[in-house]
């Protein structure tokens, strides 16, 4: 069944890419088409989400190994319902194409109908909803997590497109490119100072986004959750090195990806370079390329298993990897939700604050059992951390921030003054240390030598999040300070010392922008 998904889902792709194909630039709201065009993606990511974790939670999801389960094998009710599906999502396609933006809601409506009566197939052939439901929810609160950011894996995807741009990177994903097309025979027009390479008649711009930042965030996330869901069979901190080698390959990968695009654009069909190649080669590789590291993870690094892995999960609201993790999936999620909804996102502060609140309250009875109790040298680092970020993050204000500010009234300007201050100083250290210091080194360093590789991991995740290098060196402290003794407080603590300083800093400016 799930073979026949995806040969449905190719279908579908072939049909509404090169037969009917829908060019979202020609249309009104280039958004909606977008999020339309992404039902694809997201199918394709819940499905590599559960190819993940059936295997490593084999015990929640049992009744796929039971006979005579509730949903049978390959029932003949069951490829009825995914070829009706099938049916339905290809109905557009029968739409002149004049007809496609003004019914553009109700193809969408159909696409989202025929899309989930195709999974609803697959997921009813091997079980029933209770078996579903209850297999998500005794594989943990990290399983649920990873099957919405699964859901939501194109809008992060595009904020992270949009987000990210490492100047030196793409200059490097430039020139490589370039050199590469030299090995290809035919006509190469450079032009370094505008990043832009042709081959014969093609030209494209090596953006930002072709850096290759996207690729080493996706490919660095899918191994950091093989790693959790499997740290019972797999030799850790040896099996870390897997993220090293998967952000390298992920680069290299990328390099061939925008060669072949030109070399297709320009010998092939530029319509099938652009709104084809260019659009799936992205998702194609990073799939392939994290099971064929999860692949060497299974055959060079796995160890017998223990019997911690049949040891029961704590509950949910003790259980140190949905605190750690739960938090900060909350606090990205509403920074999407901000950035597609709201027209100045910062403005949309007090209600993030809120939902991250909610999230670590949640986990009240875990944070509890921490020792809280403040030290010296942790607030020290942090005033100097802080002090550091001052000097070298500067960054200008932002004026649809501030016009939006100047234009509310005082009682809510207040409070959203008093939210920022508040998130800064108190909930972002929590949130940020739990997932990458807490968890990263705490959770999955293992040995010495590991929490000393996942230090550096850490602090270049973390100088990600924040897209400045000045990050990378703030983590480091904040990660020697946890070092030091091990205590998630330290680099809380740490974190709120070095937020204070920028935070009063941002108060006394009126720049946002430094926090």
């Amino acid at each position: 069944m799930s073979a026949l998904l995806l040969v449905q889902l190719f279908l579908i792709a072939l049909v509404y890419q090169f037969i009917r194909d829908i060019d979202c630039p020609t249309f009104g709201n280039q958004a909606a088409c977008d999020a339309v065009r992404d039902g694809l993606g997201r199918a394709l990511a819940v499905m590599a989400v559960l190819a993940l974790a059936i295997p490593a939670r084999r015990r929640a999801f049992g009744f796929l190994w039971q006979r005579g389960g509730s949903g049978g094998l390959f029932a003949r009710r069951s490829v009825l319902l995914a070829l009706a599906g099938l049916a339905i999502a290809l109905l557009p396609a029968l739409a002149p194409t004049p007809a496609f933006e003004p019914l553009l809601p109700l193809f969408a409506l159909l696409w989202a109908v025929g899309l989930g009566l195709m999974a609803a197939a697959v997921l009813g052939s091997a079980g029933g909803l209770r078996d579903w439901t209850g297999a998500v929810r005794g594989a943990g609160p990290v399983m649920a997590g990873v099957l919405l950011l699964a859901l939501i894996s194109p809008e992060l995807t595009a904020l992270a497109e949009y987000a990210w741009d490492w100047p030196a990177l793409t200059r490097l994903t430039f020139d490589l490119v370039a050199r590469l097309l030299t090995l290809v025979p035919g006509t190469l027009h450079v032009e370094p100072d505008a990043l832009i390479l042709g081959f014969d008649a093609f030209f494209v711009e090596v953006g930002g986004p072709c850096s290759g930042l996207q690729g080493f965030a996706l490919i660095t996330l899918m191994l950091t959750v093989y790693l959790t869901l499997f740290r019972d069979r797999l030799a850790l901190p040896q099996a870390l090195v897997l993220i090293p080698i998967g952000i390298a390959a992920s680069f290299v990968l990328n390099v061939l990806r925008i060669a072949v695009l030109v070399w297709i654009g320009a010998r092939v069909s530029p319509q099938l370079a652009v709104d084809g190649f260019h659009s799936h080669a992205g998702w194609l590789t990073f799939t392939l390329l994290s099971f064929a590291l999860i692949g060497v993870g299974h055959g060079v690094f796995a160890r017998p298993a223990t019997g911690l892995a049949a040891a029961p999960l704590p509950p949910m609201r003790r259980d140190p990897a949905a605190a750690m993790l739960v938090p900060l999936i909350v606090m990205l999620l509403t920074g999407l939700a901000a950035a597609t909804l709201v027209s100045v996102p910062s403005l949309a502060y007090p209600a993030r604050a809120l939902a991250v609140a909610g999230a670590l309250a949640l986990f009240i009875p875990y944070w509890r059992g921490l020792d809280w109790r403040p030290a010296a040298v942790p607030v020290a680092a942090g005033l100097m951390a802080g002090a550091f970020w001052l000097v070298t993050a500067t960054a200008a204000a932002d004026p649809a921030l501030s016009a939006a500010l100047a234009a509310l009234p005082p009682a809510l300007s207040a409070l959203w003054i008093v939210s920022r201050l508040a998130g800064a100083i108190l909930l972002v250290p929590l949130v940020e240390e739990a997932a990458f210091r807490g968890f990263l080194i705490g959770t999955l360093g293992g040995t010495r030598t590991g929490r000393l590789v996942l230090l550096v991991v850490s602090a270049a995740l973390f100088a990600l999040l924040h897209a400045h290098p000045a990050a990378l060196v703030v983590g480091l402290v904040f990660g020697a300070v946890y070092l030091r003794r091990m205590r998630l407080a330290d680099a809380v603590w740490a974190h709120a010392a070095a937020n204070l300083v920028t935070a009063a800093a941002a108060a006394l400016s009126g720049n946002w922008a430094v926090v």
